[in-house]
């Protein structure tokens, strides 16, 4: 194999989208300055449509050349390689679950449910809230998975009732959560999640909820994950994961798709070779 240097042509021909704009509004700024010159200016109006016609495309060109520049290596790249290559695990303390609760605050609108609620779900299970924070320690992400009372999961897995109206009597505690068979993903939550961090934050989140899920109720048997999905983000990456549309939001009184997937020992092996390999990042510091 040997490298082919870009050649003028292929760098004009990746660059055209910054070069024609350039051309477009060089010609119009030359033709406003043409309805300016005086008609007897005959000479001068002669240079001008000459500007007009070599001028832009010239300088469209030249743009186009430049942008055109092509990397080995994209910058994207090389700043996820240079920060924050160390994670660390633990559960949420106070603090930390309501910052992460504030997280989500822009993006759920109606359905944000206040700290002081989840702070009493998380009384009854701390070890269900999750948070990721880096060698700083800021806060990155934080994720929750509860098991709810028979009773009412029919009754939230059927859309009658909603999260808000998920109480403290109705989670389960870590060792009861341990034996059920369906589990309850209540929350997802990754800081700058537009950001090209937010982007790895959110994959190491993941490679830890898959490893906790492991961790605490293990894979020999089929379970029921559900989930429900608040933002289109949150629902386009539930689908990329393998869940699937349980109850539609039509026939939900939280008017949101509840979504769900059956973990076993090879969707997990699945999962985790999707999202990559994070344990020589992550420093899990829980005890279960």
């Amino acid at each position: 194999m040997r490298r082919i240097k870009p050649n003028a042509f292929m760098r004009i021909q990746k660059g055209w989208k910054a070069g024609l704009p350039t051309i477009i509004v060089l010609t119009g700024i030359i033709r406003y300055g043409l309805t300016l010159v005086p008609e007897d200016k005959k000479n001068l109006i002669l240079i001008l449509n000459i500007i007009i016609a070599i001028f832009p495309v010239v300088s469209g060109i030249i743009v186009a050349f430049i942008k055109g520049k092509q990397k080995i290596i994209p910058d994207r790249f090389l700043d996820e390689l240079s920060y924050e290559n160390r994670y660390f695990v633990n559960f949420c303390t106070k603090e930390n679950l309501r910052e992460a609760d504030e997280m989500t605050k822009p993006y759920f609108g109606k359905n944000f449910i206040p700290f002081d609620k989840i702070e009493q779900w998380r009384m009854r299970n701390n070890n269900g809230f999750v948070h990721l924070t880096n060698s700083e320690g800021t806060l990155c992400a934080c994720f929750v998975i509860i098991g709810l009372e028979n009773s009412f999961f029919d009754q939230f897995i059927a859309g009658k009732v909603t999260e808000h109206e998920i109480d403290s009597d109705v989670v389960l505690s870590f060792e009861d959560t341990k034996k059920q068979n369906r589990i309850y993903i209540s929350g997802f939550v990754v800081r700058n999640p537009g950001h090209f961090m937010g982007a790895k934050r959110a994959k190491v989140m993941l490679w830890t909820m898959l490893d906790y899920i492991k961790r605490v109720f293990g894979l020999r048997k089929i379970r029921e994950f559900y989930a429900v999905g608040l933002t289109m983000q949150s629902e386009k990456l539930l689908k990329t994961m393998g869940f699937r549309i349980h109850c539609n939001k039509e026939s939900r009184k939280d008017e949101r798709n509840l979504y769900k997937i059956d973990l076993d020992r090879n969707t997990w092996l699945r999962l985790i070779s999707r999202i990559g390999d994070f344990s020589k990042m992550v420093s899990i510091n829980y005890i279960i």
